[in-house]
């Protein structure tokens, strides 16, 4: 679940949201469909230049440091909760590299007639405020260039999300960010009671166009609520498939 995301906000409103003391890099601009390999706006702690949380850049999909292929941060674009502490391509990322994935939306699927392709949503915070994950972030040097990658950790769905999928990304309340980013903080049962699913009403989300399900559409109005009247009652007999 969550592969494609909305970026909107700028740097000021994002440095301003997590506290960022410096900004290194930022996205060119806004993009209302970000497919994974592309780049997040992420935020994490540099101990080693003493600075506090910074506000960067990552692409989406996590390399460990062990990989000999970049490629395959294709497939590792989300971790887990259940397993981030354990699974080899995670588990050193866990205890040393967390940051916030920054975002100001996310897509899901689901709701589907039997047969038909699946219902895309359109899931973001209720009160309008950016929506701060729980990531993960590698950094290898590719080719003479810096490389920094991330991963998005996911949990069970909470009651706003379950109608649509089973699953949903980590979002860290602000009052866990520090125990989140903090490197020196490594106990597994301590980070993991960050990883819960969001408070019931925090999210709200409505149907959008599947025109969202082409990575090369990036437009505002794929976030515009559409009808859902032609899709059957969830209480009819027809099947829908989660």
């Amino acid at each position: 679940m969550c592969g494609r995301v909305v970026t909107t906000s700028s740097p000021e409103e994002l440095s301003e949201y997590v506290g960022a003391r410096d900004v290194v890099e930022t996205l060119k601009g806004p993009d209302h469909n970000v497919a994974p390999s592309r780049l997040l706006p992420v935020a994490w702690v540099d101990d080693q230049a003493g600075s506090g949380r910074v506000l960067g850049v990552a692409q989406w999909g996590l390399v460990p440091s062990w990989a000999t292929d970049p490629a395959v941060g294709v497939r590792l674009f989300n971790a887990r909760a259940e397993t981030v502490a354990t699974k080899p391509s995670f588990r050193a990322a866990f205890r040393r590299r967390r940051c916030l994935v920054l975002i100001d939306g996310f897509y899901e699927w689901g709701l589907s007639i039997a047969g038909s392709p699946k219902q895309p949503w359109f899931v973001y915070r209720a009160d309008g405020s950016p929506l701060a994950l729980a990531g993960l972030w590698e950094s290898r040097s590719d080719d003479g260039r810096t490389l920094r990658t991330c991963t998005v950790v996911t949990v069970p769905a909470n009651a706003d999300l379950a109608p649509v999928h089973h699953r949903m990304p980590a979002v860290v309340a602000e009052d866990d960010r520090d125990r989140w980013l903090d490197p020196a903080t490594s106990d597994r049962s301590t980070l993991e009671e960050v990883l819960a699913p969001s408070p019931d009403g925090l999210l709200a989300l409505h149907p959008v166009d599947r025109r969202v399900n082409d990575a090369r559409q990036k437009g505002r109005e794929l976030t515009i609520p559409v009808s859902l009247e032609a899709l059957p009652d969830r209480s009819g007999s027809q099947e829908v498939l989660w």
